[in-house]
């Protein structure tokens, strides 16, 4: 299927700390829609700023980076996990479309978006990306 560094390529990252959100929050793009709400940044935008932070710096070798933040107050933890895992297989879709390829995401969820099926939420993501992309 694919090779070892192929494969390693199109993997998803995540976001590891509060440090790298706070990035993402002041300096990405934000796009607003019902009950999902998505920030966007370049990759190599990210890591220059992530650089300038010493003490939390990394290697990133992922083509792209994702970080949630769901309260507690959506749901129980399975149904986050749920939201969560949703999430991840659409971006990994788009990833291998090459539809979506170094950019640093953060998903913001709230009340209702617990309730869309996959197709919906795959929808409503692509056509997000989509908006903040292009």
């Amino acid at each position: 299927m694919f090779s070892k560094d192929v494969k390693h390529k199109m993997s998803i990252g995540t976001l590891k700390n509060s440090v790298e959100f706070d990035i993402v929050f002041r300096n990405a793009t934000k796009f607003n829609r019902n009950s999902v709400t998505i920030y966007a940044m370049p990759l190599n935008l990210f890591c220059g700023h992530l650089k300038k932070k010493k003490k939390f710096f990394r290697n990133i070798d992922s083509c792209n980076v994702v970080g949630f933040s769901i309260n507690k107050k959506v749901a129980k933890a399975c149904k986050r996990n749920l939201l969560r895992r949703r999430i991840k297989a659409i971006l990994h879709n788009l990833t291998l479309q090459n539809i979506i390829n170094g950019y640093v995401l953060v998903f913001i969820c709230r009340k209702g978006s617990t309730d869309m099926d996959f197709r919906f939420l795959e929808q409503h993501i692509s056509y997000s990306l989509n908006k903040l992309i292009r």
